[in-house]
C-alpha cells in the first residue's frame, strides 16, 4: 500500500460527508437496516458497493473494479470515485485475494520470496544456482552470480550476501513490481578489484534478454515482447559534505547527518556524486561498465553503490533528462539538479494513469495528490502540471528522450502550478523539513479529464515540469525538487447523468380511456403525470415536472414543480424517487384545475444527487388534452324492433342504430339488465331469445372515457311465436302475492305446454284486493273483492294478431255491475275484454267478449252470449256458479268470439260472434280482474281459475280441452 493511501481514503470519506455530496433528505433507508454489515468497507460488485454505500452513508470500494493501480470508490450518492496510482498499490494472489505490497523476504524452499509483490520472483538462499529466479507464467529468467553465493543475511526486502567480492557485498531488494540488485563497494581498495571495471551477471531461462535504446535491457518473450525491464544503471558514492580524510581517500564520517544526504544501497543522498553504468550484453552475460572515474576518484566516498533494476514492463511514470543521462528510479525528479548529485541537467517527470474507467463518463471532481520529497530550496517554489502530447513510451521508471514529450511552452495544456518546499539536507536552519503533501485540483484539470472522458481515452498522462507556460524557469536551482513515485494519485469522482425519462401512458383506470399516450386525452383535470426514471448509478433522483400553453420554452408555465423556477401555481418540492439503477416511476399530480377541451404540453427532467440532470432543453414535449365532458346517446332506432311496438318475431336477428352528440368512440349496451357489451360503431347487433317487452339500455364512451350519465332506454316489444301460450292456474298457497305463469313449465298440460327457451314467463303481482283462496275449480283459486287485480310487467298478448284467452269464473256479486275477467292495457283503454255486461240482452246482462278499433275510451265492439241453448237457458250468468268463459280473435277474419261453457263431458256450450275493426298493440299489462277505460274501470267480484292467454284462435275442441 502506498505510504499515503490509507490517508486518501480518510479524505474520500471526508470529502464525501463534507463537501456537500451527501444523501438528499428523501434518501432512501435500507429496509432492512439490521442485515447491513456496515463494518465492510468493500463489496465484490459496484452494484453491491452501491447498495453498502447508501445503507450505510460512506464510500465503498467496489471489488470488481480493483486493479493493482486503481482502485474505485462508489460514493452514498452513487457516484463513483477512482484513485489511480503510477506505482503498484497491491497484489492479486493465484487464490484470488488480494494484498498489500508487501516487499519483506520470507524463506521458501530454495530461497526467499517477497510476502506480496506482483513479480513472482524468488532470491537465493545460497550456493551455486541463480541469484534471482523471476516466473511469468510458463515462462522464466534467471540472474546468476557467476560464483557461489554465501547465505544471504535478510534485512526486511533485502537480502545481503556478504563479500561475493572481496569487500564488496551484493544487495537484493525486492520492489512491488521487480528488484533492484546493487554491489556495495566498501572501500577504495575493493574498487580497485579488476572485476568492477566489467562486472559480470549471467542470464538464463527461456526469457531472452535485448538491449534498449535507453542503456537497459529488455527481458522478451519468444513473440518479441518485453515482460522485464532492466532500466539503465547507475552508480553513486557515499558523499554528504561532511567527509574525513584517510589514507590520501575520503570516506564517510559516523556525525549525525540528514537522512537526505545518506546514501545507502536503495538511492543516492541528496550530495552523493553519481554517475551512469553502461549496461551491454555478452551472448547470455549482462556486463555492467561503472563509470571509471566514480569508481576511481580520490573524492569519491565510500561506499560506492552500482545499481541496475529489473521491473515488470509497465508504463506508470517516466522522466527526462537534458543530457541523456541514466538515473535511478527511486524519486521523480523535476528541475535543475546540482552538483555533485548532477552536473546541471534538468528532469522532467512524466505519470500515466490508468482511466479506462472515466470513458464516456460526467467528471464531476478531479484532482492529483503527490508527496514532495525533497526540494533545493528552503522556502516556496513553483512546479508546473502539463498535459504533454502523447502518453510515455518507456518502460516504467525509464528514460525519455529530451523534449520527446514537450511541457512548458511546448505543452497541449497547463492544468495547475504548486508552490513549496521541503528540503531535507540541513540547510535550512532546521535538520529536516519534512515531507510536503502537493494538492493539484486546479478546475482546468476536471475540465481536461472530461475532455479525454468524452474521447474515450484509457490512458491520461500528464507531466511536472519547473518551467512555466512559456516555457521559463526551468533553469532555475531553485525550483529543484523530487517526488514520491508510489505517492502519486489521480483521484477523479465520475458520474453518469440519469437516463433519460420515458412518459408512461396515463391509468386507464382512473385519467384516461382510450388514448393514453402522447397525443394523450384525459378526463381528469388533475392528472397524474408519470414517468419512467433510472440512474445508470443507481443514485436517488429528483424528477421536475412541468406544463405549459405549448412545447416552447417560452410558452407560458402552467404548472412545474420546481419553486426556483419562477414558480407558477405551486411551490411543492422536486419529486424523489429512490436510487435504483432499474427503473422507477416518478409521479407528480398536477396540482392546478385543467380547464376541458384545453391541449397542453408537459415534460419531466430527471438529476441525481450529484447535480448531474437530463437537459430539460432537449427533453420531448407530451401533449395532453384534457375532456370530462361525457357524450350523450339522443336516439336508438330499429326497423326490426320500433320504440314501444310490437316488432319481429323472437329470434329474428335485429339491429339498433344508435345516434347521439359528442366524441363518442365505443357505446356498451345490455338488454334487460343483462350483460354488459361493448360495440365500436354506433349499431347494436341483437337477436332476441325471449319474446314480449325487452329493454335496450346504451350509454356512449369517448376516448378520455367520458360515459354518459344515464343510459338511454329503448322499448321494443318482440312478438311471441304462432303457439305462444300463457297459463296462471292460480294454485299459489294462500298468502301468496304472484301468479306463476305456468305456460312454458307445465309438461302435464296438454294445450300450453312447454315451447321452448323462448318464452318469456308473465309472473302476475296480486294487488290488495286479490287474494289466493281454497275452493277453486281444481285447487286454490284467486279471489277478487272489486278493487284488487292481478297484472303483469308488460303486454302478454301481440294484439294486433290473432289471440285466445280462457279463465273459469265464479261470480259473487253480479248485481254490483259490470265486470272484467280478463283484459289487455293500452295508454287509454282496453284493447280486450272478457267480461260480464249488465246490459246486455236487453239488460238481462251476459257473458261477452269486447275489442277497441283504437286506445281511446269509446264503446267496444262486443260479441255476448244470451244464455240459450237450443231455446233453453244453459249456463246464464249467476253467483256463485263456475262458468268457463272464452274469447278469440281472428285477424284473418275480422271476427271476435265469446264462449260460455260448463260441462266439461259434452263441451255443450253458447258462442256468439262479432266483426271487430282496427288492429293494433296494446303495450300494457296483462290484467286479471279488471279493465281499462280513462282508468281503471270494471273491478270483477268473485273466483277465477285456470286462466289461459294464447296468441292463436283455439278450435271448439281445443277450448273443450281447457274445461278439464
Amino acid at each position: 500500500m502506498g505510504r499515503r493511501q490509507g490517508r486518501i481514503v480518510g479524505t474520500l470519506l471526508a470529502l464525501t460527508l463534507g463537501a456537500g455530496l451527501v444523501p438528499l433528505s428523501g434518501a432512501p433507508v435500507a429496509a432492512a437496516a439490521e442485515t447491513v454489515d456496515c463494518s465492510a468497507s468493500t463489496a465484490a460488485t459496484a452494484g453491491q458497493a452501491a447498495l453498502l454505500a447508501d445503507a450505510c452513508d460512506k464510500p465503498v470500494e467496489a471489488l470488481d473494479a480493483r486493479t493493482e493501480f486503481e482502485q474505485v470508490y462508489v460514493e452514498p450518492t452513487g457516484a463513483r470515485r477512482l484513485v489511480a496510482a503510477i506505482t503498484a498499490q497491491r497484489v492479486h494472489r493465484a487464490d484470488g485475494s488480494w494484498a498489500d505490497v508487501d516487499p519483506t523476504l520470507r524463506a521458501v524452499e530454495g530461497g526467499f520470496t517477497p510476502i506480496a509483490s506482483t513479480a513472482d520472483m524468488r532470491f537465493s538462499g545460497g550456493g551455486a544456482g541463480p541469484l534471482v529466479t523471476w516466473q511469468e507464467g510458463a515462462s522464466e529468467f534467471t540472474l546468476s552470480w557467476p560464483g557461489r553465493l554465501p547465505a544471504p543475511r535478510i534485512d526486511g526486502d533485502t537480502a545481503v550476501y556478504e563479500s561475493v567480492l572481496p569487500d564488496v557485498n551484493l544487495h537484493v531488494t525486492a520492489l512491488a513490481e521487480g528488484f533492484r540488485h546493487v554491489l556495495e563497494v566498501k572501500t577504495p581498495e575493493a574498487a580497485a578489484n579488476p572485476a568492477l571495471t566489467k562486472v559480470r551477471f549471467v542470464l538464463g531461462g527461456d526469457l531472452r534478454p535485448q538491449t534498449s535504446p535507453d542503456g537497459g535491457l529488455h527481458i522478451v518473450d519468444a513473440s518479441g515482447t518485453a515482460v522485464v525491464t532492466a532500466l539503465g544503471a547507475a552508480m553513486w558514492d557515499s558523499a554528504t559534505g561532511q567527509q574525513t580524510v584517510k589514507g590520501g581517500r575520503t570516506q564517510a564520517t559516523a556525525l549525525d547527518v540528514p537522512r537526505e544526504l545518506v546514501s545507502d544501497a536503495r538511492e543516492p543522498g541528496e550530495r552523493a556524486a553519481t554517475a551512469p553504468v553502461r549496461v551491454t550484453l555478452a551472448g547470455d552475460d549482462m556486463l555492467l561498465t561503472p563509470d571509471t572515474e566514480l569508481l576511481t576518484s580520490a573524492s569519491t566516498v565510500f561506499p560506492l553503490f552500482i545499481d541496475p533494476v529489473f521491473n515488470k514492463n509497465r508504463s506508470k511514470w517516466a522522466y527526462e533528462s537534458s543530457n541523456a543521462e541514466n538515473n535511478d528510479a527511486t524519486a521523480m525528479r523535476v528541475g535543475r539538479q546540482a552538483p555533485p548529485d548532477g552536473s546541471g541537467e534538468k528532469y522532467r517527470s512524466f505519470f500515466e494513469f490508468s482511466v479506462p474507467e472515466l470513458r464516456g463518463q460526467h467528471i464531476v471532481s478531479a484532482y492529483m495528490d503527490l508527496q514532495l520529497d525533497h526540494s533545493f530550496s528552503c522556502g516556496a517554489t513553483p512546479v508546473y502540471l502539463f498535459r504533454p502530447g502523447g502518453n510515455i513510451t518507456v518502460s516504467n521508471g525509464g528514460r525519455m528522450a529530451w523534449n520527446s514529450h514537450p511541457l512548458g511552452s511546448g505543452a497541449q495544456k497547463l492544468l495547475d502550478t504548486w508552490s513549496g518546499n521541503a528540503n531535507e539536507t540541513g540547510g535550512c536552519g532546521v535538520a529536516d523539513q519534512g515531507d510536503a503533501d502537493v494538492i493539484l485540483d486546479d478546475p482546468r484539470i476536471k475540465t481536461d479529464l472530461q475532455a479525454a472522458a468524452t474521447a474515450n481515452w484509457t490512458l491520461y498522462t500528464v507531466g511536472l515540469c519547473a518551467c512555466d507556460e512559456n516555457g521559463q524557469g526551468e533553469s532555475d536551482q531553485q525550483r529543484w525538487k523530487r517526488f514520491y513515485p508510489d505517492s502519486t494519485y489521480l483521484i477523479v469522482t465520475y458520474d453518469l447523468p440519469p437516463y433519460p425519462v420515458v412518459a408512461q401512458p396515463f391509468s386507464q383506470t382512473t385519467d384516461c380511456y382510450k388514448q393514453c399516450s402522447s397525443p394523450a386525452i384525459v378526463r381528469d383535470t388533475t392528472p397524474t403525470l408519470n414517468v419512467t426514471v433510472a440512474d445508470p448509478y443507481g443514485g436517488v433522483l429528483r424528477t421536475i415536472f412541468e406544463v405549459r400553453t405549448a412545447p416552447s420554452d417560452t410558452a407560458p408555465v402552467v404548472a412545474w414543480n420546481y419553486s426556483p423556477w419562477n414558480p407558477v401555481n405551486t411551490s411543492t418540492p422536486a419529486v424523489t424517487t429512490a436510487g435504483t439503477s432499474t427503473p422507477g416511476t416518478a409521479s407528480w399530480q398536477v396540482p392546478v384545475t385543467l380547464t376541458s377541451g384545453t391541449t397542453y404540453y408537459w415534460r419531466a427532467s430527471t438529476g441525481d444527487e450529484v447535480g448531474l440532470w437530463n437537459d430539460m432543453g432537449v427533453g420531448v414535449w407530451q401533449t395532453l388534452t384534457i375532456d370530462n365532458a361525457p357524450p350523450t346517446v339522443t336516439n336508438v332506432s330499429s326497423s326490426q324492433y320500433p320504440l314501444k311496438a310490437w316488432g319481429a318475431v323472437v329470434n329474428t336477428p335485429g339491429t339498433f342504430a344508435i345516434t347521439g352528440a359528442g366524441d363518442a368512440v365505443e357505446w356498451t349496451w345490455q338488454v334487460d339488465g343483462g350483460t354488459v357489451q361493448t360495440v365500436t360503431s354506433p349499431s347494436v347487433p341483437y337477436t332476441p331469445v325471449k319474446d314480449m317487452v325487452r329493454v335496450l339500455s346504451v350509454k356512449a364512451i369517448d376516448k378520455a372515457g367520458n360515459t354518459s350519465g344515464s343510459a338511454f332506454n329503448h322499448e321494443f316489444w318482440v312478438k311471441p311465436l304462432p303457439n305462444r301460450c300463457w297459463n296462471w292456474r292460480m294454485d299459489e298457497a294462500v298468502g301468496a302475492t304472484t301468479a306463476a305463469d305456468k305456460g312454458n313449465t307445465d309438461t302435464a298440460d296438454q294445450l300450453c305446454g312447454p315451447i321452448g327457451s323462448t318464452v318469456n314467463a308473465k309472473n302476475g303481482t296480486l294487488s290488495p284486493g286479490a287474494s289466493f283462496v281454497t275452493g277453486g275449480k281444481s285447487g286454490n283459486a284467486a279471489s277478487f273483492t272489486g278493487t284488487g287485480k292481478i297484472t303483469t310487467s308488460g303486454p302478454a298478448l301481440d294484439t294486433r294478431e290473432s289471440f285466445t284467452v280462457m279463465a273459469w269464473v265464479r261470480p259473487s256479486s253480479l248485481v254490483s255491475g259490470d265486470q272484467t275477467i280478463l283484459s289487455q292495457d293500452g295508454v287509454n283503454g282496453s284493447r280486450f275484454q272478457l267480461h260480464y255486461d249488465k246490459d246486455a240482452n236487453a239488460g238481462a246482462g251476459g257473458w261477452c267478449f269486447s275489442t277497441r278499433a283504437a286506445d281511446n275510451t269509446a264503446a267496444p265492439v262486443s260479441a255476448c252470449a244470451t244464455g240459450m241453448f237450443d231455446g233453453a237457458p244453459l249456463f246464464p250468468p249467476a253467483d256463485n256458479v263456475w262458468v268457463h268463459l272464452a274469447g278469440t280473435y281472428d285477424k284473418t277474419t275480422s271476427e271476435i268470439k265469446v264462449w260460455v261453457m260448463g260441462d266439461g263431458l259434452s263441451c255443450t256450450g253458447e258462442v256468439a260472434a262479432a266483426t271487430a275493426t282496427g288492429s293494433w298493440a296494446a303495450g300494457g299489462s296483462f290484467v286479471i280482474g279488471r279493465a281499462r277505460s280513462g282508468g281503471e274501470t270494471e273491478f270483477f267480484k268473485g273466483l277465477a281459475d285456470k286462466v289461459y292467454a294464447h296468441q292463436r284462435v283455439l278450435a271448439a275442441s281445443e277450448i273443450c280441452q281447457s274445461l278439464a
